[in-house]
């Protein structure tokens, strides 16, 4: 019977005890009433007086009744709430309404781990009962007990851990699982026919240990593989918004753009669709494959480069005077890869094929113009990254939105000359600088402009205040990078 049931039907009990005494006495009020008035006086008071009693004694057997009814659904519902619960080491496993569902319960999980594991089981931690009272919406269901038991449950069986430079790395059923894990992770490199490897193994010193453990961190072979390749079991990804790039989500997630690539081998990272879920953990394996093969190759030789000085150029200017060619070479190596990532070789002959040439490069030492470009930009403004480079809600977003309070100053990123400056659309007020080597800079939605078409400004020179003018949701500076017309991402030249 529901617990809840038996609280409402005692709760109604109680009421119907009220309602009878509260009837007996306005039957006694009643009474005295008419014995007080003329017409009564005529009647017999022995009669009076057995009506009183007789009304007393209905009152008294109906509340005894109804209280005997009470107590007897109590002491029912007190026995339907009757249940044990089971702790181990003081923690509660299980909640039964007799001990002997728990057992029953603890041989079946005994039973499975016995077929999993081919083997018997020891149980070494003590198992407390304790009493009490429990609803059925509390009752640990049997297959709950047996997921709860081997969890929870001290069940120690043989197996063998995967040690990895010594540390223990992860625990398998036996030793012919453990070795087919390894043998899966070399797999990919002994599979390979267009290559012949002189030998494959592992960087790590790796070694199986049998041991005796809980059965609860005993993994199957595919989920050891995985942890073993990825370094972890964390599972975290993204799904990829209206809007966003590789980039921003890196920078959401102070990740780099190649951190994403890594972790996300089988996708384009320049192509990514909406909806689309990649993985934000780094792969750190524990155990790396190192392989070695012989190759013979022929490959380039790099030149060097020289520097001379002229006073025939600015300062910070540079002119290739002599150009540069690359020799070549045959190489007869083994070839060393970790993981299939070439990490060093062992030459065992080279022969020169033909020398390179040096490169001879002219740099400047006459001074520069204040106005002229270095070459190389500052930072516009003082204000936080808002907004990066490359598809925004669909659209190419051209620069990058620097967040800034209104009037904050704008600075030219280097020397050049003003070749516009005024309203320009959805830019708003606009000021654009051509640095006279190919790169143009835009510097959007001002509030004030304090320059004019024609003007030539210094690198550092205030060209502009912050604003939100044109197509803007708020003070900010839109800042872009232009070589020979084309919009190139400013993170390249500036630093946000």
């Amino acid at each position: 019977m529901n617990h809840r049931f038996m609280m409402l039907f005692q709760k109604k009990a109680k009421h119907m005890l009220k309602v009878f005494d509260y009837y007996s006495r306005i039957g006694v009020q009643r009474l005295r009433l008419y014995k007080n008035t003329k017409a009564l006086q005529s009647f017999n008071r022995i009669d009076l007086k057995k009506n009183k009693q007789l009304i007393y004694i209905i009152g008294c057997i109906a509340m005894v009744v109804v209280l005997g009814g009470a107590l007897l659904l109590n002491q029912v519902a007190n026995s339907s709430l009757r249940a044990f619960e089971i702790e181990l080491g003081g923690s509660s496993l299980a909640i039964v309404r007799s001990q002997e569902d728990f057992w029953d319960a603890l041989e079946d999980a005994k039973e499975q781990v016995k077929q999993f594991y081919e083997q018997d089981v020891n149980f070494t931690d003590e198992i407390q009962v304790k009493r009490i009272s429990a609803d059925d919406e509390m009752i640990t269901s049997h297959g709950d007990i047996i997921i709860n038991i081997i969890n929870r449950l001290d069940i120690k069986v043989n197996s063998v851990a995967i040690y990895v430079d010594g540390n223990e790395v992860i625990q398998l059923r036996d030793k012919r699982t453990a070795e087919s894990v390894l043998q899966e992770l070399k797999a990919p490199y002994v599979n390979e026919e267009e290559n012949k490897y002189t030998s494959i193994d592992f960087k790590e010193k790796v070694e199986l240990v049998e041991i005796f453990t809980k059965a609860g961190v005993i993994r199957s072979k595919e989920d050891a593989i995985n942890y073993i390749v990825k370094g972890t079991d964390e599972e975290k990804t993204h799904e990829v918004q209206k809007g966003e790039s590789t980039w921003s989500i890196a920078l959401k997630y102070d990740l780099s753009v190649e951190d994403i690539a890594t972790a996300n081998p089988s996708i384009n990272p320049d192509k990514l669709q909406i909806g689309q879920k990649i993985s934000l953990i780094v792969p750190k394996p524990y155990i790396s494959v190192v392989t070695m093969e012989y190759a013979e190759l022929v490959e380039t030789i790099a030149f060097d480069t020289d520097y001379e000085s002229t006073d025939s150029l600015y300062t910070g200017d540079r002119k290739i005077i002599v150009q540069g060619t690359e020799g070549m070479r045959e190489v007869k190596a083994y070839i060393i890869k970790e993981n299939g990532v070439e990490v060093g070789r062992e030459v065992l002959e080279e022969i020169i094929l033909s020398e390179p040439k040096t490169r001879v490069i002219a740099e400047g030492t006459k001074p520069r113009p204040k106005t002229m470009a270095t070459g190389n930009f500052s930072n516009p403004t003082r204000g936080k990254l808002s907004s990066g480079f490359g598809t925004r809600w669909g659209r190419r977003h051209e620069g990058i939105d620097i967040s800034a309070s209104s009037g904050t100053d704008i600075e030219a990123a280097d020397g050049g000359k003003v070749s516009f400056a005024g309203w320009n659309g959805g830019y708003g007020n606009l000021v654009i600088i051509d640095h006279e080597n190919g790169y143009q800079t835009y510097y959007a939605h001002c509030k004030t402009l304090l320059v004019e078409e024609g003007d030539r400004v210094y690198k550092g020179e205030k060209i502009a205040t912050v604003g939100s003018t044109g197509n803007s949701t708020g003070p900010h500076l839109h800042f872009e990078v232009r070589k020979d017309g084309t919009p190139v991402n400013p993170l390249s030249f500036v630093s946000y």
